[in-house]
């Protein structure tokens, strides 16, 4: 098992750090992969090193009419994400610069047609490999039999059939990104193309005991390039998904869990909330989003707070939520004991990435103050 960090471009040394007792440093040698298979097997054995974000790798090698992807994943999103790898410096070698960057676009053209159920028989595949012993990986990184369950388990959401696949991507992976493949990859972005470039390198100790992967994302864009669009009106279920999830990352830290799925009560609702798992947290506390433009033409974020103690905390601290532009109540006895308004009254704004962002940014500003006020900014 290696263990892996993440760092800038750049020539890297790495050292090993011992216990406190410990005086010096051992500096771990950048050893060469020594083939392709061997580069395929750690990153299909280690998905978590693919990229700066999850990842699901669903198969392998799967027989496709331009020939054999090394790897092929689904993001958070239900977007393929072709891998195509190589060892030592990209665009040298068996793969020149020209088939590096052609051939995961062939994988990605053949692959744009396939609907769930192409996929699934791909992960259906995949998972028949793994339990023949063809690919030696952990079962647990296959966690359903079928691929929406495996989708749900590993980005704790369900997501519909016909929003798989929406858009391919891929990722060029090599122990050095040249310069020539990096200038290359953000012309083909300047294009449409929505590919990224990564570089994985492993190091070792002179004895072989220690071993660390090294990962750097050389060549990237920002995701929003890949997040299914939104037609028409969206339910509630999808508006409070987009907003919690967007938020969920920036407060994990001090509310707990996995997953957001974990702690919201339910997002088919016009106001899903959730308790905090901070310790610090009473019971008393939640926080709210309140989506309801066709009712009352607004959307709102909200802390609740169904305890006298717990009110006179919030209270004693309006000033610091006013100071965020906050609305502190004096007179309500649990509900929205502390919120933000956006005047909305019809679900178009909710299309936009800006308005879901700006919700999202709100609501984590909140929950950070509300768990200033109960003194449980550190976990």
């Amino acid at each position: 098992m290696y263990e892996w960090c993440n760092f800038l471009a750049g020539r890297m040394r790495v050292f090993e750090a011992g216990d406190e007792q410990t005086v010096g440093l051992t500096q771990l040698d950048q050893r060469p992969v020594e083939t392709e298979q061997e580069l395929e097997s750690i990153l299909n054995q280690n998905p978590d090193v693919l990229l700066d974000e999850p990842v699901f790798i669903f198969s392998r090698q799967p027989s496709l009419d331009p020939g054999l992807p090394d790897l092929v994943g689904l993001d958070q999103y239900g977007n393929v994400v072709v891998f195509e790898l190589k060892r030592g410096l990209s665009g040298t070698g068996s793969a020149s610069e020209e088939t590096i960057l052609s051939q995961p676009q062939n994988y990605a053209r053949a692959l744009g047609p396939f609907d769930y159920d192409d996929l699934n028989e791909l992960y259906q595949e995949y998972q028949r490999q793994i339990r023949s012993g063809e690919w030696v990986v952990d079962e647990s990184l296959i966690p359903a039999e079928s691929l929406d369950d495996a989708f749900e388990a590993v980005f704790g959401r369900v997501l519909k059939p016909r929003d798989y696949n929406q858009y391919q991507r891929m990722v060029i992976v090599a122990e050095t990104i040249t310069g020539q493949t990096a200038e290359n990859v953000r012309y083909l972005q300047d294009q449409g193309l929505h590919l990224q470039a990564q570089e994985v390198q492993m190091f070792e100790s002179a004895d072989g005991a220690s071993k660390m992967l090294a990962t750097t994302v050389v060549v990237d864009y920002d995701d929003r390039q890949v997040r299914p669009s939104r037609v028409g009106n969206p339910t509630y279920d999808e508006v409070n998904r987009e907003i919690l999830e967007r938020t969920y990352p920036q407060i994990q830290s001090l509310v707990g869990g996995s997953t957001i799925g974990e702690l919201v009560d339910s997002f088919d609702s016009r106001a899903p909330r959730f308790h905090s798992n901070h310790p610090e947290i009473p019971d008393t506390v939640e926080f709210s989003l309140r989506v309801k433009p066709r009712t009352n033409g607004t959307v709102r974020v909200a802390i609740d707070v169904d305890g006298e103690e717990e009110r006179k905390t919030i209270r004693d601290h309006a000033v610091r939520f006013e100071e965020h532009g906050f609305e502190v109540s004096h007179s309500r006895s649990r509900h929205r004991i502390v919120m933000f308004t956006w005047e909305m009254d019809s679900f178009e704004p909710l299309n936009q990435d800006e308005v879901l962002d700006e919700i999202a940014e709100t609501f984590i500003r909140l929950i950070e103050l509300g768990h200033e006020v109960f003194g449980a900014t550190d976990r």
